[in-house]
């Protein structure tokens, strides 16, 4: 992915506003932030090095996406995360509850939508990601737990979806399965990706 990171979130949020038809209008490249290592590890969990800050007060929510330069040329954290932002945002506008772990859930199935749709890769390929995909050693028991249980739910939920739809021909209907998703309830997205 080239051009500056703003850039590149911009075209991640541009590419899933467009994947899921959201209805969301925000300029995603105000919402990057460069902070220094050590202001990062202050605002984020424990053994994450890029992410999504959020501060909520009554009426207001800002939101914030911070990149470390060593994550900021690789294309699944940038699609994680502006996930992230994307999804916080358009259910912050229909004031819809969202949990952390449907924001990783989705942010899962977002990176291989995006390897599937996005980098033209097929349906096996796309699942790649899951099978090599390792966990940060230093996280903290809760968020680690949360991460395994989004990444095995979203594994399950891709390989279903590769299976009913292996081919470029089956983009449309896939489109409208991953819309349907998209706009389900937490609850009821947890238990699809079940």
């Amino acid at each position: 992915m080239n051009g500056s990171t703003a850039e590149r979130v911009g075209r991640v949020a541009s590419w899933l506003v467009d994947v899921y038809a959201l209805d969301l209008a925000i300029d995603p490249e105000r919402f990057v932030l460069s902070l220094s290592p050590e202001s990062a590890s202050a605002l984020l969990p424990v053994g994450c090095r890029s992410g999504l800050l959020v501060v909520e007060r009554p009426g207001e929510l800002q939101l914030g996406l911070h990149l470390a330069p060593e994550d900021r040329d690789r294309t699944g954290t940038v699609v994680e995360e502006t996930s992230h932002l994307v999804c916080l945002a358009w259910h912050a506008a229909r004031d819809l509850p969202i949990s952390l772990l449907v924001l990783e859930l989705q942010a899962e199935i977002d990176r291989f939508v995006f390897a599937r749709l996005g980098a033209r890769r097929g349906a096996r390929r796309a699942l790649s990601h899951f099978e090599r995909f390792r966990f940060a050693q230093d996280l903290e028991p809760v968020a680690r737990a949360r991460y395994e249980i989004a990444h095995a739910r979203a594994h399950r939920y891709c390989r279903g979806l590769a299976q009913r739809f292996p081919r470029r021909a089956d983009t449309p209907a896939l489109l409208g399965e991953l819309r349907r998703f998209y706009r389900a309830s937490p609850e009821k997205k947890l238990r699809i990706a079940a």
